[in-house]
């Protein structure tokens, strides 16, 4: 019964057990929802005059790009799965998940007015167009304005 006087300890015991189960089932589930939230680091990136290296940890291999003639980079941001550069000639961006480089080329003319990337995506707002990456896929979307 529950209330055993011969085990005045019982009751604590199987509250103290209830409560362990409990946190043993839900902490895989906040575990996991954490890391979908805020994947792990897996990009680092180094930029050479006339090259960019992707450190792809996930695959553990380095993809490279080669700039072309005259082309320098104006700006750079990087999140944890994804990199975009911003050049004289065109956007690039990096997916950790299809390893691959995906070029975008600027319009005659285009302005580039807002430039961020975070997690998995870049966004990129120029005069003409809006353009996401998503980096989970490695592709561009492209919006006319």
């Amino acid at each position: 019964m529950y209330g055993d006087s011969r085990n005045p300890g019982g009751r604590a015991c199987a509250w103290l057990s209830c409560l362990l189960l409990a946190l043993m089932l839900t902490a895989p589930g906040m575990v996991l929802a954490r890391d979908q939230d805020s994947p792990a680091r897996l990009l680092y990136v180094v930029v050479e005059p006339d090259r960019i290296a992707a450190s792809n940890i996930l695959f553990s291999r380095t993809d490279e790009f080669d700039l072309a003639a005259r082309e320098e980079i104006l700006e750079q941001r990087t999140g944890n799965a994804v990199a975009a550069f911003l050049t004289n000639q065109r956007i690039l961006g990096y997916s950790v998940y299809t390893a691959s480089w995906m070029p975008m080329p600027l319009k005659a003319g285009e302005i580039v007015e807002q430039f961020e990337a975070e997690d998995y995506s870049a966004f990129v707002l120029t005069s003409k167009r809006i353009l996401n990456f998503n980096g989970r896929i490695g592709h561009w979307s492209v919006t006319r304005r």
